[in-house]
């Protein structure tokens, strides 16, 4: 046992520390184990919050996108506006047609022929949206406005004219 002390005197010797650096390093040895735990929880919440953060500003980078596009998609849409077709549903209400909402995919048709009404062809409707048609005589490239006086300018044009309106086809 003797030795054993002996060995670690003369370890301690060669470190160069006086015995009140010792105990205070093998104190700091102590309290780092005891508050490896503490460390743990902390660090934890430090990740719980990163990721937190990290979220908030993917949502946030999402949100500024699709302000972006949506002004775009106004902008396009406030173009339409000044020469679009406005188009009214299939069926009659008291004896008259009524404006209806376009969506991609649907087909519009002259209301006296019946037939698709031609490839590039500006449509609008009484919600904001516009559309362009394809060969089919389908909407695609949708694109919204909420310019609610440019819409009106628009339908006013339509209501109690001689002209007929193009229908979708449901």
């Amino acid at each position: 046992m003797k030795n054993y002390f002996d060995d670690i005197q003369s370890a301690w010797s060669r470190t160069g520390l006086k015995a009140a650096q010792g105990f205070f390093l093998i104190a700091g040895i102590v309290a780092v184990g005891f508050s490896y735990p503490s460390f743990q929880k902390y660090q934890a919440s430090i990740d719980r919050d990163k990721a937190t953060i990290d979220q908030i500003t993917a949502q946030r980078r999402e949100l500024q996108l699709q302000l972006e596009s949506e002004k775009e998609q106004a902008e396009i849409a406030n173009e339409r506006y000044k020469t679009c077709l406005p188009v009214v549903g299939e069926n009659f209400k008291n004896g008259t047609h009524y404006f209806a909402g376009i969506q991609e995919g649907m087909i519009i048709h002259d209301r006296i022929t019946g037939k698709p009404l031609p490839q590039g062809t500006v449509i609008c409707d009484a919600f904001g949206n516009t559309g362009t048609l394809d060969e089919n005589g389908k909407v695609k490239s949708l694109a919204f406005t909420g310019n609610r006086a440019l819409i009106e300018q628009r339908l006013k044009r339509f209501r109690g004219s001689q002209f007929s309106n193009p229908v979708i086809n449901q």
